[in-house]
C-alpha cells in the first residue's frame, strides 16, 4: 500500500467539497444578480456531467442560444452554463429566487455531507497513526 492510496478517499472527499465551495460561489452569484436586467442564471458542473448520456445534449441553434465558460478552480475542470430558462421576466432576468434557493440548500446538503465523510476518514487514519489507542 502506497502513500498515495491511503489518502485517496480524502483527496476525493477535498475534490467534492471544493466543488461545492465553487457552485455555492456561482448560486450566489445568480441570486446577487436577481435585479440585473437581461441576466441569466449560471451553473458549475463537471464536464462529465455536462457529456453525461443520461441527460440529452442541448441544440446550439445560435451562438448566442447558450454561452459556457470554462473555469478552472480547486476541484479541477469545471464550467460554468448558462441555465437554459423557458421564460425570463419583463426585464429578460430569469432568476427564479426560490429555484436558486432550492439548488443552494441542495448544494449545502452535499457539502456537509462530504464534510462528514472527509472528517471520518481522517479520524480512520488518526486511529490508525496512534496504533489504535484513539489518540
Amino acid at each position: 500500500m502506497t502513500i498515495g492510496s491511503i489518502f485517496r478517499g480524502v483527496d476525493a472527499g477535498q475534490r467534492a467539497l471544493d466543488y461545492h465551495l465553487e457552485r455555492a460561489n456561482v448560486l450566489a452569484g445568480n441570486v446577487a444578480n436577481i435585479d440585473t436586467p437581461g441576466y441569466r442564471p449560471r451553473e458549475l458542473v463537471r464536464p462529465a456531467e455536462a457529456r453525461s448520456t443520461t441527460r440529452l445534449p442541448l441544440a446550439v441553434t445560435s451562438p448566442e442560444h447558450v454561452s459556457s465558460t470554462r473555469a478552472v478552480g480547486a476541484s479541477g475542470e469545471t464550467e460554468v452554463i448558462e441555465e437554459g430558462v423557458a421564460s425570463p421576466g419583463n426585464d429578460e432576468n430569469a432568476v427564479s429566487l426560490e429555484h436558486e434557493l432550492a439548488k443552494m440548500s441542495a448544494n449545502q446538503l452535499r457539502y456537509d455531507g462530504a464534510a462528514r465523510l472527509v472528517q471520518m476518514q481522517l479520524g480512520q487514519l488518526r486511529y490508525a497513526a496512534n496504533d489504535g489507542n484513539g489518540g
